[in-house]
C-alpha cells in the first residue's frame, strides 16, 4: 500500500492502495458519531432524562458499533459513504474483535486520533495500537 505521496509504509508490503485522506477519515467519523448520537437520543433518552446517562450511552453505543463494524467487516456506514476502509496493516484483512475494540476505545478518546496529523502516513495512536491502516476503497468494476 502506498501513501498519497507514493511512498511505501515500513509496515506494509507495498500493495499499491492509497491511504485515506484525513478529511475523508474525519467526515466518516463525524457521520458515525452523529448516527450513534441520533440512535442514543431515540432510544436511551426516552428511558432516562438524565443528560449524563445519555452522553455515556452515546459513547458506549459508538464503542460497540465501531467494534462490531471493524470485527465483522472493514467499514462503518460513514466509511462506506466516504469510500474508505480500515484493514490490518500486516495482512490487509479484518482486524478481529480485540484489535477492533482497542481501536474503537482509543478513537473514542479523540486524542489518539489527533496524533494522525503528525504521523507521515496519517496513522494515529489508535491505528498503531490496533495495527490498522485506513485505505481508499477502489471503485467497483462495472
Amino acid at each position: 500500500m502506498t501513501s498519497e505521496r507514493g511512498a511505501n509504509t515500513p509496515e506494509t508490503t507495498g500493495s499499491g492502495q492509497d491511504l485515506a485522506t484525513l478529511g475523508a477519515r474525519f467526515v466518516a467519523l463525524l457521520v458515525d458519531w452523529i448516527l450513534c448520537l441520533v440512535f442514543s437520543y431515540l432510544t436511551v433518552a426516552r428511558i432516562t432524562p438524565d443528560p449524563f446517562g445519555v452522553n455515556i450511552a452515546v459513547s458506549l453505543i459508538f464503542l460497540l458499533y465501531y467494534t462490531l463494524c471493524m470485527s465483522f467487516g472493514s467499514q462503518s456506514l460513514g466509511m462506506m459513504a466516504m469510500r474508505i476502509a480500515c484493514v490490518s496493516a500486516a495482512t490487509g484483512g479484518r482486524l478481529g474483535l480485540v484489535r477492533s475494540f482497542v481501536r474503537a476505545l482509543l478513537l473514542s478518546l479523540l486524542l489518539p486520533a489527533l496524533t494522525a496529523l503528525a504521523h507521515p502516513y496519517h496513522r494515529g495512536l489508535h491505528d498503531l495500537a490496533a495495527g490498522s491502516v485506513m485505505l481508499k476503497v477502489p471503485p467497483r468494476a462495472a
